[in-house]
């Protein structure tokens, strides 16, 4: 019964770090152009962990930040809302 709630969450999981990866990613390019990007793709945790709130905070884009974040939120509460409904 758990698995209503598990397979949207690895959905959401799969749709917002592959669309958040994206837009992290044309947020280093654009700034720092494609050399950037290739350094940025090496080190891809730290681009995703750190270009969304650098166009928040610079740019006054929330967009990226809500994305990537919001998505993994919301996407770890249902992962344990069905959890525990799998344990009860």
């Amino acid at each position: 019964m758990g698995l209503i709630f598990k397979v949207p969450a690895f959905i959401i999981y799969f749709i917002a770090g592959l669309w958040g990866t994206f837009i992290s990613l044309g947020i280093v390019i654009a700034h720092l152009g494609f050399i950037g990007g290739a350094i940025a793709f090496v080190v891809f945790p730290v681009t995703l962990t750190f270009a969304p709130w650098y166009a928040a905070l610079a740019d006054g884009n929330w967009f990226p930040l809500i994305l990537i974040y919001g998505g993994g939120i919301c996407a770890t509460v249902l992962i344990a809302i069905g959890t525990i409904i799998d344990k009860g």
